[in-house]
């Protein structure tokens, strides 16, 4: 298929997905979605001329730095932690002197992260970290509830022995996290939760998709979370896990329908706040 043609598909499904308004149909607009991005991944990787960056592309400068995969992964995880805040702007001068590479590089891995939805880039201001509006904060959930109401079908009654080891085991932690209080904590394993049940589900698509709402969202709790409410619950994690061991599709998926609701409606939408952070402290402990 010619890049034209890789084109013209991709914007047709991309349409397709955009057409889709019926709350019954969000399972369709979703895995449409997902098949658009998949193939702008594939073009970009094919083509050498899209958002991603892979293979000699994706090599350290002459005088170190590190890849642009290591790159990106830094300032993902920091995102993904909360530890780089909404808004916070991410000034290419400085953050290229962090890392030790060219301004090409950086704007490389800025690129990268803007795909993913995590940066905005915006002409003559730069790399900022994505401030979600209320809007783009419901849109995050409801594309969460599409994709893992396929999750939880796709694993109904289909967990081994193993994997419930492991997902109890998790539930576990988030139940320690809860009892010290430790909020940043329950956060974090609140968002490994649904990506191990993504993980057993076994379709990577679905998965990749996932984890980048889930550190989209992550910025979301961190500007909308109400003090003192914990935007997730293991209890409902719990539950939503009985009901997949009972091999309940319909119900283990209205289960993590209300649990991600449940989540939107402990966040305060409209409240918005700005922290400031130092890049350089930041990144030289990682």
């Amino acid at each position: 298929m010619s890049t034209k043609q890789s084109i013209y598909v991709h914007e047709l499904f991309a349409v397709r997905a955009a057409k889709i308004s019926t709350p019954l149909d969000i399972q369709s607009a979703t895995c449409l979605h997902t098949v658009a991005i998949s193939m702008r991944w594939a073009m970009a990787r094919k083509d050498g001329t899209g958002d991603v960056e892979v293979g000699a592309d994706a090599q350290g400068d002459e005088h170190g730095g590190g890849t642009d995969d290591a790159i990106y992964a830094k300032i993902h995880a920091a995102i993904a932690a909360q530890d780089l805040p909404p808004g916070t702007r991410l000034r290419e001068d400085e953050m290229r002197q962090i890392f030790g590479v060219s301004r090409a590089r950086i704007r490389k891995v800025f690129a990268r992260l803007a795909y993913a939805g995590l940066v905005t880039i915006e002409p003559n201001k730069g790399a900022s970290v994505f401030q979600p509006t209320p809007k783009e904060a419901r849109e995050i959930f409801a594309a969460r509830r599409g994709i893992e109401g396929t999750i939880v079908r796709l694993l109904a009654g289909r967990i081994g022995k193993a994997e419930l080891a492991t997902l109890n085991r998790h539930i576990a932690l988030e139940v320690a996290a809860e009892a010290r209080r430790d909020w940043h904590e329950m956060v974090r394993l609140s968002g490994e939760f649904h990506l191990l049940l993504a993980e057993i589900a076994g379709n990577d698509i679905l998965l990749r998709f996932l984890r980048e709402l889930i550190t989209r969202e992550a910025l979301v709790i961190l500007v909308y979370e109400k003090p003192g409410q914990p935007s997730c619950s293991h209890h409902e994690h719990q539950m939503i896990l009985e009901a997949i061991l009972a091999g309940d599709a319909v119900r283990a998926t209205a289960l993590m329908e209300e649990h991600l609701g449940n989540v939107e409606e402990r966040l305060d939408l409209d409240r918005d706040t700005r922290k400031s952070v130092d890049l350089g402290r930041l990144f030289a402990g990682r």
